[in-house]
């Protein structure tokens, strides 16, 4: 069993990277721009944007237009970390860190709610 921390450090964060990557890619930023402004190697946005990393969480539309509205807002290396704390957040109010703790842990029920009680 996992704890949802490990989800949190192991597929949350790594999927909001990857995202946020292909959304300011689609800005028309470069990879060294986006490694910048994630703080992240060129190796690492390289590896989210040819989906050779972080394709394992599958995440829904709500989620995805949250990242997208992110994306739009980064404007510099100060408001990255409060987009990604504030993402990390909603995956927790909304529960799709279980979702995406019960695609990678199948000792979880479908109907977990551990975390919130």
């Amino acid at each position: 069993m996992m704890y949802p921390q490990e989800i949190e450090v192991w597929y949350v964060l790594p999927t909001i990277r990857k995202e946020l990557s292909e959304e300011l890619v689609k800005q028309g930023l470069s990879q060294k721009e986006i490694a910048l402004k994630l703080r992240l190697t060129e190796a690492a946005v390289s590896q989210y944007i040819n989906e050779k990393r972080a394709n394992e969480s599958k995440l829904d539309n709500d989620m995805k237009g949250a990242i997208q509205e992110a994306a739009k807002r980064i404007t510099n290396n100060s408001s990255i970390m409060k987009e990604i704390q504030d993402l990390s957040k909603l995956f927790w109010k909304t529960k799709g860190i279980c979702k995406i703790h019960m695609q990678h842990d199948k000792s979880i029920a479908k109907t977990c709610d551990l975390c919130f009680k």
